[in-house]
């Protein structure tokens, strides 16, 4: 099932798309992402993983992804790699004239459980989910770099 979502932050396309590829940044604005360890740029790159430290609700997990898209400063895809999970994300950034970058994200998903979630809730589910990480990133870039210049 595909889920999207989208947002405007005021900042450079380069920018924005450093902080977002960045592996060590995931966690500050990705939900249930503990740690990542994996290569940053400029080393990063089609076909490289990364390991990813969730935090389901009981406990710690560890899960692989690999990077299958990687054009900066446009676009960033990764898939788990993971048979427990199908999951794919895709991140498309925009530059706007006036200097803000509008970003869009797409997850393909299932759910995982012993009692799945019927299609339109994990819809729901999965909208409202991207759109508060993606709010989470816009804080992130405008809020915490202008109090940076202060």
């Amino acid at each position: 099932m595909r889920v999207t979502a989208s947002i405007l932050i005021q900042r450079p396309i380069s920018e924005v798309f450093s902080f977002v590829s960045t592996p060590g940044y995931l966690p500050a604005w990705v939900a249930g992402v503990a740690a990542v360890d994996g290569p940053a740029p400029p080393e990063q790159g089609i076909g490289e993983t990364l390991v990813v430290q969730g935090i389901p609700s009981l406990g710690l997990v560890w899960s692989t992804w690999e990077v299958t898209s990687y054009e900066p400063p446009r676009t960033l895809a990764l898939r788990c790699l993971d048979d427990r999970r199908a999951i794919e994300a895709r991140w498309t950034l925009e530059g706007c004239c006036s200097g803000a970058t509008r970003i869009s994200v797409e997850a393909d998903l299932t759910a995982v459980s012993f009692f799945p979630p019927a299609s339109v809730d994990l819809k729901e589910l999965g909208t409202r989910q991207l759109q508060a990480d993606l709010e989470i990133l816009r804080r992130h870039l405008e809020v915490d770099a202008l109090e940076d210049t202060r």
